[in-house]
């Protein structure tokens, strides 16, 4: 399987999480992506292009052994989770806690994509930012804050896909708001712990599992240039054609 990502270490990603607890880590290979731009901060072009595997261009996107491409990061989660082998799966049997975990990946999935817009909002020189995008997005993540508080409050039986799309929108919300230049205009050096302490408890915790700490603030060291980038979509795109004959 290759997985196409952004390999930016300062936030948690729930997909290597997953990928991580499934068991599958050594059968995945991890293929640097930059929609945006990449870690110099230099805007990038077409180099990077998923549009022929993923329409949407977005990452993550995964591209099964057959070359099938899941893309939608809880589509990725859940296929991954589904083919775990390390003996644990991440998605509760169907019931109550079944639902409360999809339940915390959904808000803490739309918290993570918030904030997204947030920071890139916050790519426009300040005269050109719209008050109205902060406005409308910090009294949805302070509201989520706070439910997440709750969940952490009663606690968890096990570590679920929920947590880990949590470590992900938390681990961003962290890293944007700290960011040099931050420049949020309502909320400026936001400390998300801040009158939160079960939530502040549970995230020391759970950032300490192996599944975070195998990528979370580590460098990534191999290549990241659009020419493996390519030559690693076109191994995909030579499968696609494979079984489209078959």
């Amino acid at each position: 399987m290759k997985l196409f990502y952004s390999p930016f270490h300062s936030f948690i990603h729930k997909a290597l999480v997953t990928i991580h607890e499934a068991g599958l880590w050594d059968q995945v290979t991890f293929v640097p992506t930059y929609p945006f731009m990449n870690r110099n901060r230099e805007v990038q072009g077409d180099a990077y292009s998923m549009s022929a595997i993923n329409p949407l261009g977005k990452v993550p996107t995964l591209a099964l052994d057959n070359g099938q491409a899941v893309y939608g990061s809880q589509a990725i989660v859940e296929c991954i989770d589904a083919m775990s082998q390390s003996g644990k799966r991440l998605y509760p049997d169907s019931g109550p806690a079944r639902w409360e975990a999809l339940t915390r990946l959904a808000l803490a999935d739309t918290m993570f994509e918030s904030t997204a817009q947030l920071a890139m909002e916050r790519w426009y020189p300040t005269e050109q930012q719209r008050l109205s995008v902060f406005e409308w997005i910090w009294p949805k993540l302070i509201h989520g804050l706070d439910r997440l508080e709750s969940f952490s409050k009663r606690g968890f039986a096990d570590f679920d896909i929920g947590q880990a799309s949590m470590l992900q929108g938390l681990s961003y919300l962290d890293s944007s708001s700290k960011s040099a230049g931050a420049s949020d205009p309502l909320h400026p050096q936001f400390d998300w712990t801040e009158g939160r302490p079960n939530l502040a408890a549970w995230w020391r915790e759970s950032s300490q599992r192996p599944s975070v700490t195998c990528h979370y603030n580590v460098e990534f060291q191999g290549d990241d240039s659009p020419e493996y980038f390519q030559k690693e979509l076109q191994q995909v795109l030579t499968t696609q054609m494979k079984e489209h004959t078959l």
